[in-house]
Formats: C-alpha cells, sequence, structure tokens
C-alpha cells in the first residue's frame, strides 16, 4: 500500500471518503501513532496550501509549513472525528505531548476489509 496521500484528492472528497483516505494512509503503519495536526499540516502542504510539499509517510508527517489553510484543518478534523465515533482510533497514552493516536482492533479490521466506508458506516450506526 502507498503511504502518501493524494492530497488534492482528499480535499475534494465527501466526509466518509476522506475518513478512509486517512484511515489507509495515515495509518499505513497501524503500530505506530500519529498525529491528528501533523496529518492535516501534510495534506495542506501536499495541496499546496501552505508551505513546501509535504507527504505521510508511516506514521510521520513530512511538513513544510505550520500555517495551514483553516479549511484543510476542517475537513481533516471532520474526516478524523468519524474514525474516532466509529472507535476505529483512539488516543494513545503513550506519547506525553500531542494529539497522537493509534488504531483499535477494529480500525485494523476495517483497515483490512475490502469496503472500510461499509465497515465505517456499520460502526457509527452502533453495529460492532
Amino acid at each position: 500500500m502507498a503511504t502518501d496521500l493524494d492530497a488534492a484528492r482528499f480535499l475534494k472528497a465527501d466526509l466518509l471518503e476522506r475518513a478512509v483516505l486517512l484511515l489507509q494512509r495515515s495509518f499505513a503503519a497501524p503500530e505506530e501513532s500519529v498525529s491528528c495536526r501533523n496529518a492535516a499540516l501534510a495534506i495542506a502542504a501536499g495541496a499546496g496550501v501552505t508551505g513546501p510539499a509535504g507527504v505521510i509517510l508511516g506514521a510521520s508527517a513530512v511538513v513544510g509549513g505550520r500555517n495551514a489553510d483553516p479549511r484543510v484543518l476542517r475537513l481533516v478534523s471532520e474526516a478524523w472525528h468519524i474514525l474516532e465515533s466509529a472507535r476505529l482510533i483512539c488516543r494513545d497514552l503513550e506519547q506525553t505531548s500531542g494529539d497522537w493516536w493509534y488504531l483499535t482492533g477494529a480500525g485494523r479490521q476495517a483497515q483490512a476489509s475490502s469496503d472500510p466506508e461499509g465497515e465505517i458506516r456499520l460502526r457509527l450506526a452502533g453495529n460492532p
């Protein structure tokens, strides 16, 4: 699986597709924690709306600038909240600072599914 996220595609996608893109690309290394803010900054940089191009590499984000377009931050935040509401991600309490998250068992299952969007819909509807 490629570890870079197509930022332009992310910005044009609907909410569930954005959540799937984050699930599959930001959490490409399921055992590693991911920062929501770093992911948002990388997407913004990749879309050319802040600093030099950024890319999500596994669970790390390589970013240029720190002044992301507020619209990008909002789109990432909304998609991230979908993953959290579906209980696919949770905070990494081993990290003492920042907003670091990791995939839950359900998140790994949804990520490996042939229909991750369907998995997200089921979990949002309260089905395990």
